[in-house]
């Protein structure tokens, strides 16, 4: 008996410790990633609060008129020229404004994107941060993502003996450190 206790002792000593974490539900738990998201629905919604689009339907039902009444065959000449000669005032405003429009918007949109990637990864090396002072408080030699699918959308990781899910511990302390409260994560769709 004593045999069996002192060759197992060394070998649970030596024995590597595993754990897990959901980077997904971290991720969504996470109180700046809330805030993020937040942020980046607002600036989405100030680009569609842009006047712009609606003054270029303005124009495309004024040109449409202008044009009704150039090709109107009973219309008076001079009229007719005085339309025409309006007619393509407003197309050049109404291709300047389209062609401002189009690049603004395409521009707001892709500094909105970037900033989005840029904040996405510091939560992500948030939630590292925290990871690794955790595993090595406790003394992890391993942890293993268990949220993440391969491209055949199985789990990349099925099966850890005794490993430890660290998930609620990370989110507990993301939050914590950076003054927020907890938030639930939405449940997969």
């Amino acid at each position: 008996m004593t045999l069996g206790w002192a060759l197992s002792s060394p070998l649970e000593a030596g024995r590597p410790r595993f754990a897990t974490i959901d980077m997904a539900k971290a991720f969504e738990s996470y109180h700046l990633t809330h805030a993020e998201r937040n942020r980046v629905q607002e600036a989405r919604k100030a680009l569609l609060r842009d006047p712009r689009p609606e003054t270029l339907k303005l124009l495309q039902v004024e040109l449409g008129d202008l044009k009704g009444r150039i090709q109107d065959p009973g219309g008076e000449e001079k009229q007719r020229q005085q339309d025409y000669q309006r007619f393509l005032v407003k197309n050049h405003e109404y291709s300047t404004l389209k062609s401002e429009h189009e690049k603004d918007h395409s521009a707001k949109l892709k500094l909105l994107n970037e900033s989005m990637v840029v904040v996405t990864r510091k939560l992500l090396n948030d939630i590292r941060t925290v990871i690794h002072k955790i595993a090595r408080e406790e003394g992890f030699d391993h942890v293993f993502e268990i949220g993440g699918k391969t491209s055949s959308q199985l789990p990349s990781l099925i099966y850890i003996r005794d490993a430890t899910d660290l998930t609620m511990r990370v989110i507990e302390e993301l939050n914590r450190k950076h003054g927020g409260k907890p938030v639930e994560s939405s449940p997969d769709p």
